[in-house]
């Protein structure tokens, strides 16, 4: 069993020095339930706020699952009393056919993007939210999975999107766990953030790690 061990921990290691991506899957599925694994999914703070309410709505998406069964409509609520603080707004809230099937709040703030969903196949969409970036590191990106009458949250960690891509019908989001600091009025840096992807596959997310962050 040690002998076992060992050899998982030294193909792991070898795979980060030789630069190759080492994978996991986000969360598993069984008898068609999501399991989310908790090492994907970071607690935020949170403070029972009084006066918050009634909150202000900021802005919204709808969109449909590619099979048509599910109309998705998606809210994004700003706290009443705060304007100009912790992001475009600190609220979500998804419904399924008319039926809210998920809410949470960052009390940190979300942005508004120009896109924030990805359907990924006939039954399951991906909803992605990014966090207010607080000096020169990311915010929380939240990942809510919406398969039928079901959101499970199965992303809450703090990375910035480099980019999001499909190509040949495979969803692949970029992260990275900082941003660069450069020495001044030079293009050197004086450090090296931490490169990850989120891949469809086979109908699972997996997260990857493409480089290690360097200081």
């Amino acid at each position: 069993m040690k002998c076992l061990l060992l050899s998982v921990f030294m193909f792991y290691a070898t795979a980060l020095c030789m630069g190759q991506s080492v994978k996991t899957s986000i969360y598993s599925v069984e008898n068609n339930i999501v399991m989310v694994k908790n090492e994907f999914v970071s607690k935020m703070d949170y403070t029972n706020y009084s006066g918050i309410k009634p909150f202000t709505n900021i802005s919204s998406v709808s969109f449909q699952s590619l099979d048509n069964q599910s109309n998705y409509h998606a809210t994004f609520y700003r706290y009443n009393g705060w304007d100009g603080e912790s992001g475009d707004f600190q609220s979500v809230d998804i419904k399924r056919n008319g039926r809210s099937i998920f809410q949470l709040d960052n009390q940190d703030g979300w942005v508004i993007t120009s896109q924030c969903y990805e359907q990924l196949d006939s039954t399951t969409t991906l909803l992605y939210l990014v966090g207010q970036v607080y000096n020169n590191n990311p915010g929380f990106l939240t990942l809510v999975l919406l398969k039928n009458d079901v959101a499970t949250l199965i992303f809450n960690k703090e990375f910035a999107i480099s980019s999001v891509e499909r190509t040949n019908e495979i969803f692949t989001m970029y992260l990275q766990d900082g941003f660069n600091e450069y020495i001044e009025s030079s293009d050197t840096t004086v450090n090296n953030r931490g490169r990850y992807k989120i891949n469809w596959e086979n109908g699972l997310l997996y997260f990857y790690m493409l480089a290690k962050k360097q200081e």
